[in-house]
């Protein structure tokens, strides 16, 4: 069956009055508050309608400007690729980047150095600490206070060498 082309009743007069019927012209629309769209054609490919940035009439977007994270599968199970992607906005502008970038960001934004140990500060942003990893292994094992456990050998020691002095 072959579109069909509808009917518009054209008015004159105030008040206004039906004064005879005609067929909608190419240009011819339908504004969103009259039932409409409001849309003299149809978007491209991949588009999708969205409201407006004016919220005042409906537009053709494209569909990669619409992110559904609730709808997303569960992917906390995965190991993360070098290649894999993340979803960024950049001032309402999505795009995304890989995860390498974000091992670039953090070394820059961090001022990561290599065997380094990374802490939290008073604000809970990510620092470089003045520990080295080989530092941190002498921790391995440590039981209790280390400043404690030192007091208490050099207690004993001292005791051990004033009953020698004294003997």
């Amino acid at each position: 069956m072959a579109d069909k082309k509808p009917l518009k009743t054209i008015y004159t007069g105030s008040p206004a009055q039906a004064t005879g019927l005609g067929e909608f012209a190419t240009a011819d629309t339908i504004g969103f508050v009259d039932g409409g769209t409001g849309l003299a054609a149809l978007g491209s490919a991949g588009q999708v309608l969205k409201v407006n940035s004016g919220a005042s009439a409906l537009e053709y977007g494209n569909v990669e400007a619409v992110l559904n994270i609730d709808g997303m599968t569960d992917g906390s199970g995965i190991t993360i690729a070098a290649t894999d992607k993340f979803a960024a906005s950049d001032g309402g502008t999505e795009k995304y980047v890989v995860a390498s970038q974000l091992t670039t960001f953090i070394k820059a934004n961090t001022g990561l150095t290599a065997s380094r140990l990374l802490v939290s500060d008073g604000s809970g942003n990510l620092v470089v600490s003045a520990v080295t990893a080989t530092e941190a292994g002498y921790l391995d094992g440590v039981t209790s206070a280390i400043q404690t456990q030192l007091d208490a050998k050099a207690a004993k020691a001292f005791a051990i060498a004033q009953a020698i002095a004294l003997g």
